[in-house]
């Protein structure tokens, strides 16, 4: 079975992806100087509107072109979809300034950042706003490589059905975001992931394995209330699903997705040790099967980061002990 499975977790593709979880809401501003107290009470009104649908407090900010282009209904309901989607607006910071134009950066629960422009009239109404996924860190992290000793993320022996870094080896080359990510599942001895006839999620071989942490970290994201799949439906709109995401103390940032439905042992803020249990593999979000998604990225945000390639400092493939090594397509591994 083809595991095509997608957790670009941005508004690329479509609008994404895990479900509602509350975090504590901070509203900061940049150090840039403030242009005027009018924008500060758009900046102010659009988080309210966002967050608390007090959406009346926002439009009146408009201008009259703007109001007949966005009722106050079609508002709220714009921005329930998105908080749906992606949470909501942890953080709105002013990133550029260019006459009429504000730019922002807005990161949401979910670990994903939104590029927010207001153009102001010269009357300090909103004559445009727009809301779009390309934002670009200017100040993000290169990370070639992990700097971490990791160990794999299970025990037992799994089958890397993606990984490597040839793109034939590993679709998820072929994203930034993705790049050097893992699709693992367990084969049995029929050289399948399943029984043969299989029907549903506990019929595969990798559903309900403990997924361990592959080193010392924090958790920075925690997320298990989505259901799993019915094989062989699919979630798309839930990106990778039920989902853990640790931060090492090299701010190397770890996701793990897919995880089982109310599997996760772990709490935002926790610290893990290496080999500690933190879920169960499940089949929830994007995933054709039950399965674990890996990758290490630059930084937290699942959209905007670029993918590193994951060396793991010493495992067994084949039967035979490599360091420093990173799974290809058709391994073998276990720890």
């Amino acid at each position: 079975m083809n595991l095509f499975v997608s957790i670009l977790i941005s508004m690329r593709n479509c609008l994404l992806l895990l479900m509602v979880i509350v975090l504590s809401f901070s509203y900061k501003r940049s150090s840039a100087q403030v242009p005027n107290d009018e924008l500060l009470k758009v900046e102010k009104a659009f988080v309210a509107a966002f967050n608390d649908e007090a959406i009346d407090a926002f439009v009146v900010l408009f201008d009259d072109d703007m109001k007949k282009r966005n009722t106050t209904q079609k508002l709220k309901s714009s921005f329930r979809q998105m908080a749906s989607q992606i949470g909501h607006i942890h953080s709105l910071t002013l990133d550029k300034t260019d006459g009429n134009s504000f730019t922002y950066r807005s990161v949401f629960q979910k670990m994903a950042t939104l590029k927010v422009v207001f153009y102001l009239n010269d009357n300090s109404k909103v004559s445009k706003m727009s809301i779009s996924s390309d934002y670009v860190y200017k100040d993000a992290p290169i990370l070639e490589r992990n700097k971490s000793d990791l160990i794999l993320p299970f025990n037992d022996e799994w089958y890397v059905f993606w990984g490597g870094k040839k793109t034939s080896d590993n679709y998820h080359n072929a994203y930034a975001s993705m790049r050097g990510a893992f699709d693992f599942w367990v084969m049995g001895s029929n050289g399948k992931s399943h029984n043969n006839g299989a029907t549903k999620n506990e019929d595969f071989y990798a559903f309900g394995k403990d997924i361990i942490a592959p080193v010392d970290a924090k958790v920075i994201y925690a997320y298990d209330d989505i259901p799993d799949n019915n094989w062989p439906a699919m979630n798309p709109s839930a990106g990778s699903g039920n989902t853990v995401l640790l931060e090492t103390k090299n701010k190397e940032y770890i996701l793990l997705g897919h995880l089982k439905q109310n599997s996760i042992t772990v709490k935002e803020g926790q610290y893990v040790k290496q080999g500690e249990l933190i879920g169960l593999c499940g089949n929830s979000g994007n995933s054709t099967e039950p399965h674990l998604h890996f990758q290490v990225q630059n930084i937290p945000d699942f959209g905007a980061a670029t993918g590193a390639w994951t060396h793991f400092k010493k495992i067994n493939v084949h039967d035979k002990i490599k360091e420093d090594y990173i799974p290809v397509r058709g391994d073998k591994i276990k720890n």
